[in-house]
């Protein structure tokens, strides 16, 4: 098993305590059927602000916690016990820490400051498992800066969003080396939105980019830069995806031990059954070993190691086990366990959708490990 180190056992107990306090009183709402805006998280939000948890990897001389990527796990894993997790602000994608003058005011100040919030958008219709040979959208430079056109879609926080963070092709035929990285406010007349309704109550949104303009502070890096930028911030995101499907993958753990202490079947309690207790005995294993997987890369990306392959592991394996462990929650908990009224069935409808994003399952098993395996 694996063991937090005092310094990073006392950023999950103040993190727990934020939860308990502010957030889950907000999952009840949403079990209710209630819809959550931006303001009823704001109280949550706030006393994390206060308490220092704010800007959880930002750089120090930028106001931020600068978190090691175990500690950054180890919030994830407390925080996304949570329906309504705390969405933690005075972050920014990794290279707007490198902006200066100008673009620094315009960006990365008022996201830092909290008052500019942020999504990404890479994955378009024709495709998301190849980046780089899928994206079409792309940026033409013009006298007044750059004009952009294509299509992106499946893109989440975006009805929270004041500014998209945009991939686009300004190379032609250079796959990695000809995209890059646009910012474009959400008010923009030349992006269109349209809300994409997903399993359960999840939402993303389809954006249509028609002669979109964006000045010259609108690149963000140097042209031909953002797929390295993006596949960088993707790597870290695997390795938090992980850390998501630990917290829900423990939380049903707890769910069912509860339930199956509480529930009588035929005069007696399920967790007397042989067939509940290899269930949560064989979850509670899979928990474990994927606990170290994930806090094993998150040590060695801090160590600034290359992980990109086992980030993909990762994201592959826990999303699987959370899966596999939220489907036999609900069979124990039985038809209460397929409501919207209970955490359970919204869990199931985000851990489907978690085996596809950032990367499917089978482009990282097939794509990423098996090459590498042959090579």
């Amino acid at each position: 098993m694996y063991r937090f180190t005092e310094q990073t056992q006392s950023i999950v107990d103040l993190v727990g305590r934020l939860v308990d306090e502010y957030q889950m009183p907000l999952e009840q709402r949403v079990l209710r059927g209630e819809r959550l805006t931006r303001q009823d998280r704001e109280p949550g939000v706030q006393a994390a602000r206060k308490l220092g948890l704010w800007g959880l990897t930002a750089p120090v001389e930028h106001g931020g916690a600068a978190l090691s990527m175990v500690d950054k796990c180890a919030v994830t894993e407390t925080n996304h016990r949570c329906l309504v997790p705390i969405r933690w602000g005075g972050s920014a994608l990794p290279p707007l820490y490198a902006l200066q003058g100008e673009q620094k005011q315009r960006y990365l100040d008022p996201i830092i400051d909290g008052t500019l919030h942020l999504c990404f958008a890479q994955t378009e219709p024709g495709g998301g498992g190849d980046p780089a040979g899928a994206i079409s959208t792309h940026a033409r430079r013009t006298d007044r800066g750059w004009v952009i056109n294509g299509s992106k879609i499946w893109i989440s926080s975006f009805a929270d969003a004041d500014l998209v963070f945009v991939l686009a092709r300004t190379e032609q035929g250079n796959r990695a080396g000809g995209l890059s990285m646009f910012a474009v406010a959400k008010d923009n007349p030349g992006m269109i939105a349209r809300e994409v309704p997903m399993l359960g109550t999840f939402k993303t949104h389809q954006l249509t980019f028609a002669d979109c303009e964006v000045d010259d502070l609108a690149l963000i890096g140097l042209e031909g830069s953002g797929f390295k930028s993006a596949q960088h911030t993707l790597s870290l995101a695997r390795i938090d995806v992980g850390a998501r499907a630990l917290a829900i993958s423990g939380r049903c753990i707890e769910m069912m031990i509860e339930h199956a202490k509480q529930r009588k079947v035929f005069g007696q309690a399920l967790s007397e059954l042989q067939e509940t207790q290899s269930k949560i005995v064989d979850s509670w294993v899979e928990l474990q070993q994927n606990r170290l997987l994930v806090y094993a890369t998150a040590e060695r990306a801090d160590r600034g190691e290359d992980t990109r392959v086992e980030a993909g592991m990762v994201k592959m394996t826990c999303t699987e086990m959370a899966s596999r462990i939220i489907d036999r929650a609900i069979q124990l908990h039985g038809a209460a366990g397929c409501t919207y009224e209970h955490p359970l069935a919204h869990w199931y409808d985000h851990q489907r959708m978690s085996r596809i994003y950032e990367g499917p399952t089978e482009v990282h098993k097939y794509r990423v490990l098996a090459r590498r395996l042959m090579t």
